[in-house]
């Protein structure tokens, strides 16, 4: 029973790491070719599991299925990609390694310069609002 628990275990923490795509070995592929193999694994895991459960009507659907969830996930990724380079981070916050925000690391004195700096903004665009005759925000 405790060797059950170990092999999922194993598998849980080795297994992401052939799903990880800076870890496997398709990592330095061209992005084409990355879709490509995806979709044929997916085309034939499908295709032995329908084998397996012997569910010969739903082969086509099954690799339909993959198909088409391989592609929006490709898809997916090359918009937010494309999103990531139209709209850099503007104000870059403090962070730890694993990106986590470091806020409440800040001193003082850091503090008080971010506080000053949003008072700043705040004065500029009710300069810029009364300039546009717009209606000014007084908070």
């Amino acid at each position: 029973m405790f060797s059950i628990f170990k092999f999922f275990y194993f598998i849980w923490r080795k297994g992401w790491s052939i799903l990880n795509p800076s870890l496997n070995s398709m990592r330095n592929a061209p992005l084409h070719i990355k879709y490509f193999a995806t979709i044929l694994l997916g085309l034939f895991w499908s295709l032995a599991f329908c084998l397996y459960t012997a569910q010969f009507f739903y082969i086509g659907l099954n690799m339909v299925a993959h198909m088409a969830i391989i592609s929006m996930i490709f898809i997916t990724w090359i918009t937010l990609k494309g999103f990531r380079r139209s709209y850099p981070d503007v104000y870059p916050l403090k962070r730890d390694p694993n990106f986590s925000p470091k806020c409440y690391e800040m001193t003082d004195l850091e503090k008080q310069k971010g506080a000053s700096n949003a008072d700043t903004l705040l004065e500029q665009q009710n300069l810029n609002a009364e300039l546009a005759n717009k209606p000014v925000y007084k908070g």
